[in-house]
């Protein structure tokens, strides 16, 4: 497996250079060991990367990527992105749905065809994560919903 290289814009505007082994292409995210971190695990967004080097783009099936699709709270129901939380105490869930709800998103229960924001608390399960990852869904950390629901920006977050 070949070494990916690409130029990657932060959330603070900041450009690196990343260079991934041992990658695998997940939806809307690529994840792999970034040798700019001394080869730690580490995932990043597509919509993220700024430009190929090398001629890494030819070696994805899918190397550009979207950005997660914005919140709009007066949309009809049927037209609003879709969130799912797992891993979350039942109260604190219940919570976080009548937030989302509010904030212009849909609460679904499992993972599906639509789902565009999977929000994953400290007990989510890796298989559904990945699956969700894998399908196409953003995900979302506990601490980066709030800034999701105020503002309709999804955080860029690399993630260990």
């Amino acid at each position: 497996m070949e070494t990916l290289e690409f130029l990657y814009k932060n959330s603070d505007g900041e450009t690196k250079l990343r260079k991934v082994i041992n990658w695998a292409e997940e939806g809307h995210y690529i994840v792999g060991n970034d040798l700019e971190s001394n080869g730690a695990p580490r995932t990043f967004r597509k919509d993220r990367i700024t430009e190929y080097l090398n001629g890494s783009a030819s070696a994805l099936k899918e190397p550009h990527s979207g950005p997660p699709p914005k919140l709009i709270k007066a949309a009809p129901e049927a037209q609003r992105p879709n969130i799912l939380f797992t891993g979350f105490a039942s109260a604190l869930r219940a919570q976080l749905e009548t937030d989302s709800t509010a904030a212009g998103l849909k609460v679904v229960k499992t993972v599906t065809q639509n789902l565009a924001f999977v929000c994953a608390g400290p007990n989510a399960g890796p298989t559904k994560v990945a699956k969700a990852r894998v399908q196409g869904s953003f995900i979302v950390g506990p601490d980066d919903l709030p800034e999701l629901l105020e503002s309709g920006v999804l955080p860029d977050r690399i993630f260990d």
